[in-house]
């Protein structure tokens, strides 16, 4: 079972995956957000956090696309 990610672990992860979708959740979610995620959905694991920033890289990458057009 993977192991369950701390808020401070989960930034870091996002900070380490900054230019893959981390940024956004590195510069806009508090402890508030992530605790009220983790209320809604449950823990986030390393996995679910790397999923969750490709997810976030690929909707960034669809408005950058968007904009050239």
């Amino acid at each position: 079972m993977d192991k369950i990610l701390t808020y401070d672990e989960f930034i870091a992860l996002a900070k380490e995956n900054y230019c893959k979708g981390g940024d956004s959740y590195y510069e806009c979610w508090g402890t508030s957000e992530f605790n009220e995620y983790v209320d809604m959905f449950g823990p986030i694991t390393k996995r679910d956090a790397l999923s969750m920033f490709h997810l976030q890289y690929e909707i960034d990458k669809e408005y950058r696309a968007t904009a050239w057009w």
